[in-house]
């Protein structure tokens, strides 16, 4: 038996994992790759056009109220050894406090974050929501439903993120999807809207083309059957 080289056992090593952290967990997909295969066919001509996450800050703000928490419990730790109270309750008290109002939202908060993300095809707007390892909302929007893209401020325009809305034509009772902390708002309403105007002139195009080469109807000839007298009373 051959002797296989280091080299050889590190990739599988790291092959294994990623697959293990590239997995699904109940509604959870880690695997971006997937989803995108799943929802852009490259196979039919359709091709990526952009991929955005959302800002850090999104996920900071989401989690301002845990972190006001954390540190008021770790203030009351601080308090509670100043007193001399019996620090294995005291600890034990706040540790658990901590990971059951603070923890769980956390890494709720983290996924919601960091799975989320805007994919633009040739085709289609893809919108991608992992709220929880429960939850998961994907939402393709066809480009020939889409009436346009804007793009509004945050903060003052202060960071470099802000919110695009996409304004449909049908479907959804025709309303506006509105998405927050989008890093360099306007690059990505602009190359929506470059999408769109490409695929209608592709669309109109195509019109234009089938309609050259459909041969025009012609009339039918005339009849020169002669219309016989009227009889005479």
């Amino acid at each position: 038996m051959k002797k296989r080289s280091i080299k050889v056992i590190l990739d599988e090593i790291a092959v294994i994992r990623y697959d293990a952290l590239t997995m699904r967990i109940l509604a959870l997909q880690t695997d971006r790759d997937k989803l995108i295969k799943k929802f852009c066919h490259e196979h039919g001509g359709e091709q990526v056009v952009l991929m955005t996450y959302y800002h850090g800050l999104s996920f900071m703000f989401a989690i301002a109220r845990e972190i006001i928490l954390t540190v008021t419990l770790f203030a009351a730790g601080i308090a509670a050894w100043m007193f001399n109270l019996p620090m294995a309750w005291v600890t034990g008290i706040l540790g658990g406090l901590w990971f059951v109002f603070v923890f769980f939202n956390v890494i709720k908060a983290y996924i919601d974050w960091y799975y989320d993300f805007i994919l633009v095809t040739t085709d289609k707007v893809i919108l991608v929501d992992q709220t929880s390892v429960f939850k998961q909302e994907v939402m393709p929007i066809h480009i020939e439903n889409i009436g346009g893209v804007s793009t509004f401020t945050q903060f003052w325009n202060i960071f470099p993120f802000g919110g695009i809305c996409v304004h449909l034509k049908e479907g959804r009772g025709g309303e506006d999807i509105s998405k927050k902390y989008v890093p360099r708002a306007q690059e990505v309403a602009s190359k929506i809207s470059d999408t769109i105007t490409r695929y209608q002139r592709h669309q109109y195009k195509g019109q234009d083309m089938r309609d050259a080469q459909t041969p025009p109807v012609q009339a039918p000839p005339p009849t020169n059957t002669p219309v016989p007298p009227a009889p005479v009373q």
